[in-house]
């Protein structure tokens, strides 16, 4: 599925390695194994992961996307390919605040399972 969202909408290339079509969008795959630490860098914990970047607007999403979540993919690479830098720069901060949620709600559920757990140790 990847390598033929790539050929479809990536750049094509001859023999040699020269681009002989120019697509809307560059891939790039990176094997885990030679390069985990750039992939906990990155915040890999889960493969595949996907990673969305533009120019100087930089990473717009990066997530898990195994094979239930490839549709997910390509509706984020058409809908990126049509928006605007200004755009992408709100998404990409509206990702990051999503993430920021998360980790907060993370932490706030475990505060609440220790608090419960250190009750349960003073009723004893």
């Amino acid at each position: 599925m990847y390598k033929r969202l790539a050929y479809q909408q990536g750049d094509l290339f001859d023999p040699s390695g020269d681009i002989t079509k120019t697509g809307n969008v560059r891939f790039a795959e990176i094997e885990f194994s030679a390069n985990a630490r750039l992939c906990r860098t990155l915040g890999i914990k889960k493969l595949p992961n996907v990673h969305l970047y533009k120019g100087t607007v930089g990473r717009v999403a990066g997530f898990p996307c195994g094979p239930n979540k490839f549709p997910i993919l390509q509706d984020n690479i058409d809908r990126f390919l049509t928006m605007s830098d200004d755009d992408l720069t709100l998404e990409k901060k509206l990702e990051e605040g999503g993430e920021l949620a998360d980790q907060i709600v993370t932490e706030l559920q475990q505060e609440h399972l220790q608090a419960l757990q250190e009750g349960e140790d003073a009723s004893l």
